[in-house]
């Protein structure tokens, strides 16, 4: 049954006795403020920035090569900052933003996010394979989960070798959601697994992309603490990265989020 007031356990304002939290409310309406402050404080004149040296490059005819060159470190330097200044709006909002939970299909949200990515993946001739049982349903965020699916799946095809496969599972029960995403890449060793899971944490691999902002599995791991679950990131085959999202059943249900069996395909 949901919460008297409405809020649910995915809520930042809702506490683990029923009642809301005067603290995490005030927490919650700061990080909201601030989140509409950073865009018209910062991304606004970064926009104005971004357009103005992106200008500047296509006059480089015009100015002496050591002038275009500054031009070009100015639009770069602008991008990352931009970059950055979008990762943490990301990440708060995530935490922030009005949650709506409904009966969501996990075989269908798991397809449809899939069909997404795979004009990137067949760039490098990776392919997915999709397992779970009919009907899957629970009621979550839709587009939380769908956000944080995406951030698992583009990390998989970052680190995955060409021409393997993808594996994405989905299975559901009364004890929870788990949505798993494994490659056959490198993996992540244990030690920096935590770690990758923080804003701004870059890997080593030498795919990982030269202006990439640490934020994909951060993000995942907000978007599903703020469902009421957690991301478990542990080893694959082959060995590859094994990242599974762990989630309620019911996100407007108090408790703990025990995992359910994966599929035996897996």
């Amino acid at each position: 049954m949901p919460e008297r007031d409405g809020r649910t356990r995915g809520d930042p304002s809702y506490d683990v006795a029923g009642a809301p939290d005067s603290r995490a409310a005030g927490e919650h309406v700061f990080a909201r403020e601030l989140v509409e402050r950073v865009n018209h404080h910062l991304r606004t004149p970064l926009t104005v920035v971004l357009c103005h040296a992106e200008l500047l490059i296509g006059h480089e005819h015009e100015v002496p090569a050591e002038v275009h060159a500054s031009h070009l470190a100015v639009l770069r330097a602008a991008q990352r900052l931009s970059d950055v200044v979008l990762g943490v709006c990301d990440l708060v909002a995530a935490s922030v933003e009005p949650m709506t939970p409904e009966p969501v299909d996990i075989t269908e949200l798991v397809a449809e996010e899939v069909h997404v990515h795979r004009d990137r993946a067949a760039g490098r001739g990776v392919r997915f394979l999709i397992s779970g049982a009919r009907p899957q349903t629970c009621v979550t965020d839709a587009r939380r989960l769908r956000r944080a699916l995406r951030e698992l799946l583009d990390n998989a095809i970052t680190y995955a070798p060409d021409s393997s496969t993808v594996r994405v599972s989905s299975a559901t029960s009364a004890a929870g959601t788990r949505i798993e995403v494994c490659d056959h890449g490198d993996g992540i060793d244990p030690a920096d697994r935590e770690r990758l899971t923080r804003p701004f944490e870059r890997g080593t691999h030498p795919r990982q992309p030269v202006a990439g902002r640490g934020m994909g599995l951060a993000l995942a791991a907000v978007l599903a603490a703020s469902l009421g679950g957690h991301l478990l990131l542990s080893e694959g085959s082959d060995p590859g990265l094994q990242a599974s999202l762990e989630l309620p059943v019911d996100v407007t249900q108090p408790g703990p989020v025990p995992a359910p069996d994966v599929p035996a395909q897996w």
